[in-house]
């Protein structure tokens, strides 16, 4: 991008037009930007463990720092809400509270998500040896 940037630059100085290039590298330090921190989101995770009767959800922000949450699976709930634009939101819910999981992930991804996880949950309940999920 850079060099394309300067060759334009430089057809623009040779024409008479040289104040051009003052917002060409505008330009070029603005997608820089925007690259940079781009990259840097997509640093962002969150994991979703379940073993031994618990569930655990870890998340590692774009800064490194860790949280975890740790749920009870017998009393877990998975629930997926659908908005009117083909948005939708998935919660863990336990006792009256919720949490949000998967905020980053798209629509068709999130619904995935809630009937993959609430299959393993079910599988969790049902399974007297916590080894089995």
């Amino acid at each position: 991008m850079a060099c394309v940037t300067s060759t334009i630059g430089l057809i623009f100085w040779l024409v008479g037009a040289w104040p051009v290039i003052g917002f060409l590298g505008v330009d070029v330090i603005l997608l820089s930007l925007a690259f940079y921190f781009s990259f840097r989101a997509a640093r962002a995770e969150e994991r979703i463990e379940l073993r031994h009767g618990n569930l655990r959800v870890t998340r590692i922000s774009a800064r490194g720092t860790r949280q975890e949450f740790d749920f009870q699976p017998y009393w877990l709930q998975v629930v997926l809400e659908r908005g009117d634009d083909d948005q939708c939101e998935l919660y863990l819910r336990s006792h009256g509270k919720r949490f949000e999981i998967a905020g980053f992930l798209g629509a068709e991804e999130k619904t995935d998500l809630a009937g993959k996880l609430d299959r393993l949950l079910r599988q969790a309940r049902c399974s007297p040896d916590p080894r089995a999920v």
